[in-house]
């Protein structure tokens, strides 16, 4: 075996070569970045972690129908909806306001056992009698005065489900908060504390509802809500259901989007009182013809028990 011998100017280039890839490899070895995995290949995968979607709070129901947009969750940071009195014309309709956000206020439902012409006259004795800070005329009732639908006050159940009427086509149920809703995504099984049935649905998903009465203009009285924590109680003088519809899906609130809107007893049922304690208030726009009601939704501020 014959040994190969190197010249002095071959030797200095291989131990230059030698230090080279000592520096390379060291530079390699102390690199911040972490290796890249290799590419997977196509027998085995390299699994992708999926994060839970957030399901949609009420389920169709088998109805055909979409759920009513549902949002409960507001960033912290944002600042409530101010509790007040807002007077606005809207589609040639003036409409009266009482606007509240439900983190820091509550609804509740005060009931006549004995029918519309016991206890509290108005809508303004109701509301003193239970402490609340406003009270407007919830649900139909009957000739005999009876609830046309089911009503919940406390937890006690009066009246009967009505799954017919179109008076009964929307819930307002307060459960850990308040949300309106199509009767057949309420479920019996909810801890709903408070609750009426009334009707018809004037605006959904911000569009005004179609085929609603457009000949008899009365005084009328009505809830909305943005879908999330923005409430207020409406009422209007004179207007048809179909033009309080239209007035309201034109968005006439520069604090609160319309996104849901339920139409409550009118005509001569309709009174909506405000303490003097609120922002424009005090405010009541009962007549003299008004007739006694059977129930009342009623507004409280969160700290009240």
């Amino acid at each position: 075996m014959q040994t190969m011998i190197l010249s002095p100017g071959a030797r200095g280039l291989a131990s230059a070569a030698t230090r080279v890839l000592l520096i390379v490899l060291t530079l390699g070895g102390c690199s911040s970045q972490s290796p890249r995995p290799a590419s997977p290949s196509p027998d085995q995968p390299i699994a992708t972690p999926e994060l839970p979607q957030p399901a949609p709070y009420f389920a169709d129901g088998g109805t055909g129908e979409s759920p009513l947009p549902f949002f409960p969750f507001e960033p912290p940071s944002r600042n409530p909806l101010p509790t007040s009195v807002q007077r606005v014309t809207s589609e040639g309709i003036e409409l009266t306001f009482v606007l509240f956000d439900a983190r820091d206020h509550r609804l509740s439902v005060a009931d006549k056992e004995d029918g519309p012409p016991t206890e509290w006259p108005t809508a303004e004795a109701a509301a003193r009698s239970h402490g609340a800070l406003a009270a407007i005329n919830a649900s139909f009732f009957t000739e005999e005065g009876r609830p046309l639908g089911l009503v919940i006050e406390d937890g006690r159940h009066i009246g009967r489900w009505n799954s017919q009427s179109a008076l009964t086509s929307g819930v307002v149920a307060v459960e850990k908060g308040p949300r309106i809703l199509r009767r057949q995504h309420w479920r019996s099984f909810s801890p709903t504390s408070h609750l009426v049935q009334a009707g018809p649905f004037l605006v959904e998903n911000d569009t005004a509802v179609d085929g609603l009465e457009n000949q008899r203009p009365s005084a009328r009285s009505f809830i909305v809500w943005n879908g999330r924590s923005g409430w207020a109680f409406g009422h209007t003088g004179k207007a048809t259901l179909a033009g309080l519809a239209l007035a309201l899906a034109a968005q006439p609130l520069s604090q609160l989007n319309i996104t849901t809107a339920l139409n409550l007893d009118g005509g001569r049922s309709s009174d909506l009182w405000v303490s003097p304690l609120l922002q424009g208030g005090p405010l009541s726009t009962r007549k003299g013809w008004n007739k006694p009601v059977r129930n009342y939704l009623l507004l409280h501020r969160r700290s009240e028990s």
